[in-house]
């Protein structure tokens, strides 16, 4: 068998887990439609994005979208290389055959099925419930920025597993960082109703790039969202963790003294 045959092989295997963990699928796939319904229940009417008065539902939608893309790719890969580790079960792959590169791309693997799943549940959502218009413009953005995004922030949980020694701590710090971050980077909160200072914080971070050209694209008819200095923010935070993750990763456990 190939190592491509593999490693297909091990992300179907990884898709079924995933399907079966029923905390697993209520967190990454329901959450966020429920978030969805809540926060389009709570907004309703219009709010205010680069000086217009837009759909709320379409704010809404681009905005989950976005924090889905960091829920999946970030939070839940984090926990799940972390608990695996701890378990041994990593220590015990890299012991086979099986060339060791073949687990990080099947997780990630699974983790770009999920995530093109979800997101397209949402749009699907925000499309048929709320009206949201779907354009062309709106799919090549849409497209380029879960490409982009889901690269970024798994390459991020990747280096930052090596800093999470138990499932315990990346269990907790996973969904804390994704929710700070959302509330920072527009995705909680309406951009027109925020300081400037959190405005400018969120900046630095990778969510508010992905955040805002979801938003532009799903909220300025004729745009994909697309620009240079979001793309160019996602790419480095992803190409400075990826080189992070090459030199610290762990397939040993840390909590028992491995490294």
């Amino acid at each position: 068998m190939s190592d491509l045959s593999l490693a297909t092989a091990q992300t179907r295997y990884a898709l079924r887990g995933f399907m079966r963990d029923a905390s697993a699928l209520g967190f990454t796939a329901f959450f966020p439609v429920f978030l969805l319904l809540l926060f389009n229940a709570i907004f309703r009417g219009d709010t205010r994005f680069a000086g217009l008065h837009v759909p709320a539902a379409s704010y809404y939608t681009a905005s989950i979208v976005s924090y889905e893309i960091m829920l999946v790719s970030f939070s839940s890969l984090l926990i799940r290389v972390t608990t695996n580790r701890e378990r041994g079960l990593l220590k015990r792959f890299r012991g086979t055959p099986m060339p060791s590169w073949v687990y990080l791309i099947s997780e990630i693997g699974r983790t770009i099925v999920v995530v093109a799943t979800t997101v397209t549940v949402l749009v699907a959502v925000g499309a048929v419930f709320y009206h949201v218009r779907i354009s062309g413009h709106l799919l090549a953005g849409l497209v380029t920025y879960v490409v982009v995004g889901v690269t970024c922030f798994c390459a991020i949980a990747l280096a930052l597993s090596a800093v999470s020694p138990t499932a315990d701590s990346a269990s907790a710090f996973g969904p804390l960082a994704a929710t700070i971050l959302a509330f920072l980077s527009g995705v909680f909160i309406p951009v027109d109703i925020m300081p400037t200072w959190m405005l400018d914080l969120g900046k630095v971070f990778p969510l508010e790039h992905l955040a805002r050209g979801l938003q532009t694209a799903f909220l300025i008819p004729g745009s994909t969202g697309i620009t240079a200095t979001n793309l160019a923010v996602m790419i480095a935070w992803g190409a400075a963790a990826l080189l992070v993750a090459i030199r610290t990763f762990r397939w040993e456990p840390l909590a028992s003294g491995g490294g």
